[in-house]
């Protein structure tokens, strides 16, 4: 009988259903806190890869990404909280909003490039921040909004699980589609040559434009998703300092690879509680052992493992 040869492409899809099944069976085997921290592992896969869409792919470096996050969040909250909304119908506009987001601070930050773009997504992120927090009647100011009156059974951590892990496997298909359309390969092309894609006839800032409000929606599902598990937005989740947590994960996994990013995002949610528990120094333990990492594999753990297996393979 003939050995069955599969090519890349095939290989990729059947290792990602076996993950899916396996992170489906993790109820199983993990107790209720377990599930707690594999839940915000997903959700912060999913907020990594919003930003490694844009940073990995687009190649704008990108600091106020936690401003389409905390967006989500304060939109899922402000409308079941403040004006009743039904809890699903606001699960579905908060991505909406933080698109929207990011489509007019995109129109306005992607006419700039490299440094003057990085610094001027920095500005918007904390004037949205100053804005919220000033805001008190609405946002709840420094103190944020809590006991949101969502659906009782996603109290439950393997219902919550369940439902984040639904919809990760929903976001990381869309996406999974994305960077092998022919869109992304125009937008690789713009990221390692802008000036040749424009003589070609690319549209240069409309392709940054679409992915980073592509970007700035996931990022809203990931908030949403944060604000549903801790049944409360806060305002930490628009601050700048929010936006490093995507930056390490892609950094950590691999900035031009999805899997990559989502394998940074769990090793990243490990550390913060694991260093957590063992010192009270863990954020400067967690930026040493980043550093570390990060000389070691500067292509991150994708690339690392990729150059150990096969030393001849190409980045994408």
């Amino acid at each position: 009988m003939l050995p069955i040869k599969l090519d890349r492409s095939q290989t990729l899809a059947i290792s990602a259903g076996i993950g899916a099944v396996c992170l489906a069976c993790l109820p199983l085997v993990l107790n209720d806190f377990q599930l707690i921290i594999a839940t915000e592992m997903l959700i912060m896969a999913i907020f990594a890869l919003s930003l490694n869409l844009i940073l990995g792919y687009g190649g704008m470096v990108h600091f106020g990404h936690a401003v389409f996050y905390g967006l989500g969040a304060f939109t899922l909250a402000i409308l079941t909280r403040r004006y009743g909304v039904n809890p699903y119908v606001a699960m579905i506009l908060a991505p909406c909003v933080s698109a929207l987001a990011g489509w007019l601070i995109g129109w306005l930050c992607v006419r700039r490039v490299e440094l003057y773009f990085a610094i001027l997504t920095l500005a918007f992120g904390q004037l949205v921040y100053v804005v919220f927090l000033q805001a008190r009647e609405i946002t709840g100011g420094d103190e944020g909004l809590h006991g949101l009156p969502l659906p009782a059974w996603l109290g439950e951590p393997p219902a919550m699980y369940g439902f984040t892990l639904a919809v990760f496997v929903v976001c990381y298909a869309l996406m999974w589609q994305l960077v092998r359309s022919p869109f992304i390969l125009i937008l690789k092309s713009t990221r390692e040559n802008p000036e040749r894609a424009r003589f070609l006839g690319v549209n240069v800032r409309q392709h940054q434009l679409i992915i980073f409000v592509v970007g700035a929606f996931f990022a809203g599902v990931a908030g949403m998703l944060m604000a549903t598990e801790k049944r409360f937005a806060s305002l930490d989740m628009l601050h700048w300092t929010t936006s490093a947590e995507p930056l390490l994960a892609s950094l950590l996994g691999g900035m031009f690879s999805l899997v990559g990013a989502g394998i940074g995002a769990a090793v990243l949610v490990f550390l913060n509680f694991t260093l957590s528990r063992l010192t009270s120094y863990w954020s400067l333990a967690l930026g040493v052992l980043t550093v570390g990492l990060v000389l070691l594999a500067p292509n991150g753990l994708i690339g690392w493992l990729q150059t150990y297996r096969r030393p001849d393979d190409k980045r994408e």
